[in-house]
Order: C-alpha cells, then structure tokens, then sequence
C-alpha cells in the first residue's frame, strides 16, 4: 500500500500546473455575478436562434452583457410574461432586457431592431 502513495503524489504533483503559472478558469466561472449590483436595467443584444411562445421561452446568441460579466454566448432564457415574444421571429436581431442581477434568466422586454 505504502509504494503505492508515492507514485500516486507524483502523478498529481505532475499533473498540476506550476506555481508560477496563473490558475485558469473556465468560461462558467467567469460568469459570476459581480460583487456589487448593478444599477439600472441589464439590457443587451442578440439574434434568435429559438422560440417557445407556449413555454414563454425564447433563445439568443447575445453579445457580451458586461453588466454582470457574462461573455457572448447562445443559451435560453424564460419571458416574465409570453406575451412579449409575439412578433419576434427566429432569425431576429433583438434588444432585451434581464429582470435584475439575481435573475438572469429572466428577460422582461424584448424588441427587434
């Protein structure tokens, strides 16, 4: 057992990065919420690439939203209330607006440019 646990504390050793070399951190880890809220709405831009008008769901490939560091990236988000997604299209060029800080996820306005 004992020959075993130095081999294996290599191995990690060796498979860490160098304390000289910075940690990285994946693109979800960026993502945190900043430590201070921001002021005013959170709004953005992006194309939509889907539509559930019965789900009150709706997903963008949107442009960095620096307000509450997130990158440009596709991914669905849940209308406040559905009836804003009538008239928007797949393939819309779109402005919106997130209910705040803490829910992201949510948008509650959304129109074409």
């Amino acid at each position: 057992m004992k020959a075993l646990v130095l081999p294996i504390a290599l191995l990690g050793a060796a498979c860490s990065p160098p304390a000289s070399e910075p940690a990285t951190t994946s693109d979800m880890a960026a993502m945190e919420a900043p430590a201070e809220t921001p002021a005013g709405p959170i709004t953005s831009m992006g194309t939509v690439t889907a539509i559930d008008a019965a789900a009150g769901t709706v997903s963008l490939d949107h442009e960095a939203i620096a307000a509450i560091n997130w990158p440009a990236m596709s991914m669905q988000f849940t209308t406040e209330d559905p009836t804003i997604l009538q008239g928007i299209a797949v393939g819309d060029r779109v402005s919106f607006e997130l209910k705040n800080a803490s829910e992201t996820q949510v948008i509650t306005a959304i129109a074409k440019q």
